[in-house]
């Protein structure tokens, strides 16, 4: 069944793209936690391996202190895109720019009269009106549906794993390195094919109700560091859609490659690398694809 994926990957447990109560037993130290850390090690220096979620609530914090005394030791930080160092009037228009309709299209138009009846009634039923997105593509109004709903539950993008640590880099001077661009970022939504954006829209409405029970297991899995059921979890969401998950994904995990054995290979610093959960996982995971390289990765 097909998941909202910039939910999915963006949680790492997004991408991804784009989120409580206690998760953990009461007694449970914070200092802790041992979400999905790990080291690898360059030939005169050392690369620090978090997968991160994007968004989270301010109870999350803080981090493990393995987590943050390798952070401290870094002279880099290492993120998909910098989400704090952006223009929002331009991120704005990069948006707005990919995601409306064109040529007198509506939301109606894309999805069919039976399609279309079903998303407003399923969106006035989480009380939002669709005739107020009409002007929108599917992945779009997904994406808003989803973030809306996340902010509601107390998880932001303003709590996540890279705004906490490019907000900390910027007091301490650290260098910031994107892996990504923001345009290729948002192209990752904008350039699906039309019955996929589709169904990420119709799936997306079908199950908001079930989105915060969803977050709460997988932030719970990441937190604890249950990477064989995080790994079991994502990796089922895109089962049926190989394709998306080998270009929101897989793709972009060999393309990181280049970089990060660089900065094994050539480094003389540490650097901190923190990138969604989803991608340190799987048999074509960050982690595994270095192992398979010849590194020494050892999970912390």
């Amino acid at each position: 069944m097909f998941k909202p994926l910039w939910v999915r990957s963006l949680f790492i447990a997004f991408t991804a793209l784009f989120l409580a109560a206690p998760l953990m037993a009461e007694d449970v130290n914070l200092s802790e936690r041992a979400p999905s850390f790990w080291k690898a090690e360059g030939q005169d220096n050392t690369v620090w391996l978090f997968g991160s979620v994007h968004v989270l609530t301010e109870d999350h914090y803080p981090l493990a202190d393995k987590v943050e005394e390798a952070f401290e030791q870094s002279a880099y930080l290492v993120v998909e895109t910098d989400v704090v160092n952006v223009d929002p009037q331009a991120q704005q228009q990069l948006m707005i720019n990919a995601g409306m309709l064109r040529d007198g299209q509506t939301l109606e138009d894309v999805l069919g009269e039976a399609r279309w009846e079903r998303a407003r009634s399923l969106a006035a039923d989480n009380g939002y009106d669709l005739e107020q997105m009409a002007m929108l593509r599917p992945w779009l109004i997904a994406l808003v549906l989803s973030v809306t709903e996340l902010e509601r539950m107390g998880y932001t993008a303003a709590h996540g794993v890279e705004t906490y640590f490019l907000e900390r880099a910027e007091r301490e001077q650290k260098s910031i390195v994107e892996l990504e661009t923001l345009q290729f970022q948002i192209s990752l939504f904008s350039d699906m094919d039309r019955d996929t954006e589709v169904a990420f829209l119709m799936q997306t409405l079908e199950e908001i109700q079930d989105l915060e029970a969803q977050m709460e297991m997988l932030v719970a899995a990441w937190e604890s560091g249950e990477l064989d059921k995080l790994e079991e979890t994502m990796l089922a969401d895109f089962a049926d859609y190989p394709e998306v998950y080998e270009r929101v994904v897989t793709r972009r995990n060999h393309n990181w490659m280049n970089d990060l054995t660089r900065f094994l290979d050539e480094g003389q610093q540490d650097y901190f690398v923190a990138v969604g959960a989803l991608h340190m996982v799987g048999e074509e995971g960050v982690i595994n694809l270095l192992r398979e390289a010849g590194y020494r990765v050892e999970r912390q």
